[in-house]
């Protein structure tokens, strides 16, 4: 699924349709199938839907492509589409697509899953140009120049709003900075902020131990005083609200760090998650204790951009100034917010990265569940305005 998107543009001809595809993923396809959905937007007028991408080998595979391109064709229906159009990525020139077979294969899976699309003819976009796959006059011999693209209406109205697409998928995953002072101070900064956190947890027993003592069962208590627990967890969540709100200047390397070793205690995550899902309307430590699952999952509004903006910059610098391996808790939570901001994309690139340090980390595998799933965020309406 792609990203929020509310930039109302015009698409007068096939170069805007091509130029708006990287701009709602994310990032520039490669060895890619691409479906865009039409559907009615609320204005009572046709507009770009759903963005669907799979790797093109899949939908051309001559056992598994139909299978692939019938479930690609229901998220569409799903979405509230009444049209489509097809977009093919090879790696492969014009000259070289003569030979092969696998864009043809794409195509005849995919018009066999859409017979209500009434005009499919795939674009085909290649490292010499784009054209229709198998067009004979209406296209030049070689396509049209790849830099058309790029010089669109609709890229630079996507530019002007600040919206970029990186050069592939693989470059949504976190980029960790350079070994040197900065990663180093980040990186003494997360052992001392362990030190204290395995202190308090051996002052407090981590948590209540007396069964039905954190669900508030009658007569039920801690073993042990929660209070350092939990005036940790109130000064973390403090931590974060204040890093988040300060991004410019962003948060020095020391707040980094102890902010990773935060986000690895799974109640003060999940009220980070939880404030961030209902737009920054509380303070996190508001959602320690109680309520944060249902303040994510019960949240009924639209996503505010500029709070989960501004909280996947600071999940990603968390993580970009981690040590190899240890990343996992502020990956996990991007992945997350990607997820929720409907970057499906940057979602699994993010939640895999999380697990191939953590590999049992449970919020990136819920990340990849929904994902697999098809499980759009709670707030997502199909056939409703992005």
């Amino acid at each position: 699924m792609d990203g929020m998107d509310d930039t109302v543009i015009r698409l007068s001809s096939p170069r805007d349709l091509l130029a708006l595809v990287p701009y709602r993923l994310g990032f520039h396809p490669e060895r890619s199938a691409v479906l865009i959905g039409t559907r009615v937007n609320e204005r009572g007028r046709d507009a770009p839907g759903l963005v669907i991408r799979v790797d093109l080998a899949d939908v051309a595979h001559p056992q598994a492509g139909p299978t692939v391109a019938a479930a690609l064709a229901r998220h569409l229906r799903a979405d509230g589409a009444h049209d489509a159009a097809v977009v093919l990525y090879t790696p492969l020139t014009h000259a070289e697509r003569a030979v092969d077979d696998g864009l043809a294969a794409a195509s005849a899976a995919l018009a066999a899953a859409l017979p209500w699309v009434e005009d499919l003819r795939p674009w085909v976009v290649g490292p010499d140009g784009w054209r229709h796959l198998s067009c004979e006059d209406c296209c030049p011999t070689a396509g049209y120049a790849l830099a058309d693209l790029e010089a669109s209406a609709v890229a630079a109205a996507h530019v002007l709003e600040g919206r970029t697409a990186v050069p592939s998928r693989a470059a949504l995953a976190v980029q960790r900075v350079p070994a040197g002072p900065a990663r180093e101070a980040a990186q003494r900064a997360a052992e001392e902020e362990r030190a204290c956190h395995r202190a308090v947890l051996a002052a407090t027993g981590g948590a209540p131990l007396l069964r039905g003592a954190a669900f508030g069962v009658p007569g039920a208590a801690p073993a042990r005083d929660q209070g350092p627990l939990d005036r940790r967890r109130r000064a973390g969540a403090r931590l974060w609200d204040n890093a988040v709100a300060a991004r410019r200047p962003r948060p020095g390397p020391e707040v980094l760090g102890r902010l990773l070793v935060h986000l690895g205690d799974l109640p003060l995550r999940d009220a980070v998650l939880a404030r961030t899902t209902d737009g920054g309307m509380q303070a996190s430590h508001r959602y320690l204790g109680k309520g944060a699952a249902g303040a994510v999952f019960g949240a009924p509004r639209r996503p505010d951009v500029d709070v989960l903006d501004a909280a996947m910059v600071l999940a990603g610098d968390v993580a970009a100034h981690s040590a190899p391996g240890c990343g996992a808790p502020a990956l996990g939570v991007l992945a997350f917010l990607a997820w929720w901001s409907a970057d499906g994309a940057r979602a699994d690139v993010v939640a895999q990265q999380a697990l191939a340090e953590e590999p049992d980390h449970g919020l990136a595998l819920l990340v990849l569940r929904s994902l697999e799933g098809a499980v759009p965020p709670p707030w997502y309406e199909p056939g409703g305005p992005w």
